[in-house]
Order: C-alpha cells, then sequence, then structure tokens
C-alpha cells in the first residue's frame, strides 16, 4: 500500500505559506520593538546618573574647599554659584552656595553650608562652627 495514500492530510515539504513568514516577521518586529526601548531607556538612565555623579563631585569638591578655607573667606563665598562641565548636557549645570548662620546660643558660632546642583537634584549640607 502507498503510504501517501494513508494519510491523506499530510503536507509536502514545501516550505513555509506567506501568512506563516509574515506572522513571524511581525512576532520578531514586536520583540525587537521592545529590546530598543529598553536599551533606550537603560542609555538614558545611565546619562543622568553619570551627569549626576559629575554634579555631585563638583559640589563635594566645593563643599572641601570652603571647609578648608578661612572663616572669613568662607562667609564671603554666599550666594555665589558654580559651574559643573564635562557633562552630557550640552550646557553643563550650575551649582549655588549658601551659608547660614545657625544661632546658636553660647561662646560657638555656627554655620550651615548648603551647596546645591537643582537641575540634577543634587544637594550637599555640612556644618562648620567658629568658637
Amino acid at each position: 500500500m502507498d503510504k501517501d495514500a494513508e494519510l491523506p492530510n499530510r503536507r509536502s515539504p514545501q516550505g513555509f505559506s506567506l501568512l506563516e513568514v509574515l506572522i513571524a516577521t511581525g512576532i520578531l518586529a514586536i520583540m525587537c520593538a521592545g529590546v530598543l526601548t529598553v536599551k533606550y531607556k537603560i542609555e538614558q538612565a545611565n546619562r543622568e546618573m553619570y551627569d549626576r555623579t559629575v554634579a555631585f563631585r563638583a559640589a563635594h569638591q566645593a563643599m572641601e574647599v570652603l571647609l578648608a578655607e578661612d572663616m572669613d573667606l568662607m562667609l564671603l563665598q554666599n550666594g555665589n554659584t558654580f559651574g559643573v562641565t564635562n557633562m552630557n548636557r550640552r550646557n553643563g549645570a550650575s551649582g549655588k552656595i549658601t551659608i547660614t548662620d545657625l544661632n546658636w546660643t553660647g561662646p560657638d558660632k555656627a554655620y550651615e553650608i548648603r551647596i546645591e546642583v537643582p537641575e540634577l537634584g543634587v544637594v550637599l549640607t555640612g556644618v562648620r562652627a567658629r568658637s
């Protein structure tokens, strides 16, 4: 008996139909779009974190300079701004120095030093006392 006669519904091995290829291509396109979207979001987050790290380092360096300066020179820096460069942003960012008298009672005076880079949400605070 002939094998083809026994299995009448069996297809011959001619390959995939156009519809099957289109469905597989559509599924692959959807998967690629998802992967590319995730890749873009990760790169965007990486650039933002790099900029925040650069801004934090600049603010930290400004804080170290202020804490090492003479107290009178430090107080003159109140309200000054500084630039943050080497960032992914074209224009960089700017930071601001704020020095506030804490009005402590007693023989010591204390000042809060606040350094901010508001565009990136970086804030550093420190306290320095004068006896």
